[in-house]
């Protein structure tokens, strides 16, 4: 019953994928800053995994900075 099974996993195949969209960003055409939706400071930077971990309002992408 088990034999000659393929399993495989994955979100999506990045190396064909990541090329592309990273000349979108270059050329200008699609700007991804618009899913930024906090800064913190790279102190903070537990708290911010946890805040996104737990699916937190208003939590989609966060910006680190070394302020």
């Amino acid at each position: 019953m088990n034999k000659n099974l393929t399993i495989r996993m994955g979100n999506c195949d990045h190396r064909s994928v990541t090329p592309p969209l990273l000349d979108l960003v270059a050329s200008g055409v699609f700007d991804p800053t618009a899913f930024i939706t906090q800064h913190k400071p790279i102190k903070d930077v537990v708290d911010a995994y946890l805040n996104f971990d737990r699916r937190e309002e208003g939590w989609l992408k966060t910006v680190l900075t070394t302020q």
